[in-house]
């Protein structure tokens, strides 16, 4: 992390990036690292946890189609 009067700066931990980190939306909730704007999404990073990652949001998807289904009435 480098230094700028006396504040830590948190790097992209992305190989070869040198940007700065993102507050709050860099911090990747499946490996905990933290990226810069370019590399903070899970597909752009090549995070290790994307298989999780996937099933997670399928899962979510899955639910939320499932919650939303219409049935008819019977009369």
């Amino acid at each position: 992390m480098a230094k700028i009067q006396g504040k830590k700066i948190a790097k992209c931990t992305a190989s070869g990036c040198s940007n700065r980190a993102v507050r709050i939306v860099g911090d990747c909730r499946y490996c905990q690292h933290k990226f810069c704007g370019q590399h903070r999404l899970p597909e752009t990073h090549a995070c290790p946890n994307l298989t999780t990652c996937k099933q997670n949001s399928f899962k979510t998807l899955a639910d939320r189609l499932l919650s939303e289904k219409c049935v008819a009435s019977k009369v």
